[in-house]
């Protein structure tokens, strides 16, 4: 194994970038006011930027959010302390990343509350792209952690670190819990929640192959080191299976939604098709099915449109037409 550990680190391990690693992740504290203000500050500068940028629908103020937002710290910080074997700052690394989940959801209500327009939950892309987690946002975590892992003990690749912070979304999921909280809508907040801990786990799975890759794990533990970091593997362990499953349910989810919504577009389009209408507004969402049509002439029937629909294998709870009449003037 040693030229694996040789290639991963581009050499011998360096002892300056462990202690580096150590306190950069908090499992080192030479100065506690200087380094719990710094992760503090930047963590509610960095709150209130993504919240805003989820509030304005921005995907690159969300971004800039995420290079300000120093939560993956204690995180990588867990899985160092883990594989060298203190329990103690395992304990207080894990400590700080549930108190900076509380400080993000706690802000991000705030913010939501106080700003100046409403977060319209079921349409901003933000807020989307973060409630239904897929086992390939496992696949991006897990990528994401391993490079900071790496680029935490190694001198050579600080440009990695912007990339890893962005692909390895840790604070915008909390925020959008903060504001589906906020907003009285559970499914959302649940959704995201379950994208941060699916970073969390992913993190702390490759956190740890890195660090015990590098070596980190090679000294000799004591009875009650050896056994706290095997109870902490093995929790992670159940949390990664817990995880997938969960992952793979909503993956399935968004499949046949994705499968019925191609469905209800396709059946649409020929029901209006002969017609002098033209579909300008389609919304499906919950087996409830908006549609509005503008045009002139014979309204398509939607008796029929129902009848096509369950022919297509898509049953409705609800089906709403509007219809919007147009007529040409001519002048001259």
């Amino acid at each position: 194994m040693a030229w694996l550990r040789k290639v991963l680190l581009g050499g011998e391990l360096d002892p300056s970038m462990v202690a580096s690693a150590e306190r950069s992740g908090f499992v080192t504290i030479d100065e506690p006011l200087r380094q719990y203000s710094s992760f503090f500050l930047r963590l509610v500068i960095a709150t209130v930027i993504a919240t805003a940028g989820i509030a304005a629908d921005s995907a690159t103020t969300i971004i800039g959010a995420m290079l300000v937002a120093p939560l993956m710290s204690p995180m990588l910080g867990t899985a160092l302390a883990a594989a060298i074997g203190r329990p103690r700052r395992t304990i207080a690394t894990f400590g700080l990343t549930l108190v900076g989940m509380a400080v993000v959801f706690v802000v991000s209500i705030g913010v939501t509350a106080i700003i100046p327009v409403d977060v319209d939950l079921s349409t901003n892309s933000q807020v989307l792209a973060r409630t239904s987690p897929r086992l390939v946002d496992l696949i991006i975590a897990l990528a994401a952690g391993f490079m900071a892992a790496l680029a935490s003990l190694r001198r050579d690749i600080p440009d990695a670190v912007p990339g890893i912070a962005i692909s390895a979304s840790i604070v915008p999921p909390l925020c959008v819990v903060g504001a589906a909280f906020y907003e009285g809508v559970p499914g959302s907040a649940l959704g995201a929640l379950l994208l941060f801990i699916t970073n969390y786990v992913a993190i702390q799975i490759a956190g740890a192959a890195v660090f015990l890759l590098a070596g980190l794990g090679t000294r000799e533990f004591s009875v009650m080191e050896g056994k706290a970091r095997e109870t902490w593997y093995l929790a992670v362990a159940l949390a990664s299976v817990v995880v997938v499953l969960l992952l793979g349910a909503s993956s399935m989810g968004v499949i046949h939604r994705n499968d019925q919504l191609r469905r209800v577009q396709d059946t649409v389009a020929a029901w209006v098709d002969g017609s002098n209408y033209r579909v300008s507004r389609l919304e499906f969402e919950n087996d409830a099915l908006r549609i509005e049509i503008a045009g002139s002439g014979r309204v398509p029937s939607a008796a029929l449109l129902d009848d096509d629909l369950a022919d297509a294998g898509v049953e409705l709870d609800e089906l709403s037409l509007a219809v919007v009449e147009e007529h040409r003037i001519l002048h001259g």
